[in-house]
């Protein structure tokens, strides 16, 4: 979290989709398997499993945990590297608000989930996810939700301390326990409109979390319960997890990470190849020299 990104340049979706069908053209006789979304009908089964629980419950819930405890001063969001309107860091703040703008044109109607990902490992992804979710919540009339779903070295908790929520429950306790609501594991985040879900207890760690109904059945009611709510989901590495490549399949978009001079073509082409390119948004590098 206390990387530094002097600028992050994203390159255009349309170049990216281009050069996907170049390669695919060039290698014949391989099969790809186009990735489908949920279909209205799954959507509504999901929906129906929480219409047991009113509105107003939800509301009442959700007011008693994200209560903001404790918000960042600027000085404290600039010592975190975390862009904030007032920042010093202006090409910083200038990088994340086209990053964000960039996302609201692909879907301008409403709201999305997307999944951030280093393509290689310490690439720069939970700073990207991080500063993104603030970015989105520089704006009064929408709020933003970064989930913690990178399960080997993540990075919220150092947040969580500082603003006295270390014992929060999070993403892993929510899949572990179907007793527990969504209203249990949202904590704020020390910055206003912006909310957190933190990996919680991940004392042990399945390879089934992100295929679960549960986990699908989350994102969708994090983002359908608040349609100015943009939901960011911080990942692992694309190279070295294949939790990666299921959370691209469930998000609706996917940014990929990669640190300056850090990537050969080669391997981020690889990595393309293999995410949906209706999905692909867009590649952002990261600590590029100014």
């Amino acid at each position: 979290m206390t990387d530094r990104a002097k600028i992050a340049n994203v390159r255009s979706m349309l170049e990216q989709q281009q050069g996907k069908s170049d390669r695919r053209s060039r290698k014949t006789g391989r099969s790809m398997v186009p990735l489908s979304r949920p279909g209205d009908g799954n959507r509504t089964q999901l929906r129906a499993a929480n219409d047991s629980v009113s509105l107003a419950d939800k509301a009442r819930a959700d007011l008693a945990n994200m209560e903001e405890a404790k918000l960042f001063s600027d000085r404290q969001l600039d010592l975190l590297g975390i862009v904030h309107p007032r920042s010093t860091s202006r090409a910083m703040v200038d990088a994340m608000r086209q990053l964000r703008t960039k996302l609201y044109s692909l879907n301008p109607t409403g709201n999305f989930s997307v999944l951030v990902s280093s393509v290689v490992p310490e690439g720069g992804g939970s700073f990207v996810s991080l500063n993104l979710a603030a970015a989105i919540a520089f704006d009064q009339a929408k709020t933003s939700m970064l989930v913690e779903a990178n399960l080997h070295t993540p990075v919220l908790h150092k947040l969580m301390k500082l603003i006295g929520r270390e014992d929060s429950r999070g993403l892993l306790d929510y899949l572990d326990r179907p007793e527990l609501g969504i209203e249990h594991i949202v904590s704020p985040s020390g910055i206003p409109r912006m909310r957190v879900v933190p990996i919680g207890n991940h004392n042990e760690i399945s390879a089934e979390h992100f295929t679960s109904a549960r986990y699908k059945q989350l994102m969708v009611d994090i983002k359908e319960r608040y349609d100015n709510r943009y939901v960011i989901v911080d990942g692992p590495a694309m190279t070295t997890s294949a939790d990666a490549r299921i959370l691209s399949e469930i998000c609706d978009y996917t940014v990929l990470v990669i640190p300056y001079g850090g990537v050969t073509p080669g391997t981020l082409d690889c990595v393309i190849d293999e995410i949906d390119e209706r999905k692909l948004a867009g590649i952002v590098i990261n600590d590029q020299p100014a």
